[in-house]
């Protein structure tokens, strides 16, 4: 279980071009970060002619253990 925040940039089509995690304040263990890494890259946002060619945001992802 454990908290792993991302940073990512976001182009105008809604995609996601970059993600990194957020190191210091994210879960050390690689397979969450390396879980939430391909999740933000795979996510997709609304799509607008008139956004900046780049956008940059967080996404906190949450792992419960089970």
């Amino acid at each position: 279980a454990g908290d792993v925040t991302v940073i990512i940039t976001v182009n105008p089509q809604g995609q996601a071009i970059n993600a990194q995690v957020m190191d210091g304040i994210s879960s050390t263990d690689q397979c969450l970060r390396n879980f939430a890494v391909r999740a933000a890259r795979l996510s997709r946002f609304s799509a607008s002619t008139t956004a900046p060619a780049k956008q940059t945001g967080e996404i906190l992802y949450r792992f419960i253990a089970q």
